[in-house]
């Protein structure tokens, strides 16, 4: 029997839906900052999660090209780590980074003081 998670994390999507499409988007709501998305990415040997957005000009991360321990920016072709949000290129600032894990088949993102928004 699996303990309950901690309060900060959230299962979010099967491993291998994630597989599938190597990017998927959530919705969190943060208490000062607001609504804003988590992106998860496959690279092909692990998961990463970033803040769905590129801090150059807000390009959506998860329309990016996800390469080996990578993510490419679909607008200016930034290049961002899938685990640390190092812009690697040092086209802009770094992305936020999230703690991820995979459970039982499950992709969990650590998002402390966070709430995810229900998918519909």
């Amino acid at each position: 029997m699996m303990q309950k998670p901690p309060d900060d994390e959230f299962d979010l999507c099967a491993l291998n839906e994630l597989r599938a499409k190597a990017a998927l988007a959530f919705d969190f709501e943060h208490p000062q900052f607001g609504r804003h998305e988590i992106a998860l990415f496959w690279d092909g040997e692990r998961v990463g999660a970033l803040d769905n957005y590129c801090p150059h000009e807000g390009a959506m991360l998860s329309h990016g090209v996800v390469e080996p321990g990578q993510v490419v920016c679909p607008l200016h072709a930034a290049v961002f780590d899938v685990a640390t949000g190092e812009c690697l290129d040092r086209y802009t600032g770094d992305a936020q980074a999230y703690e991820t894990s995979v459970r039982e088949g499950r992709v969990w993102v650590r998002a402390p003081g966070e709430r995810p928004i229900p998918r519909p």
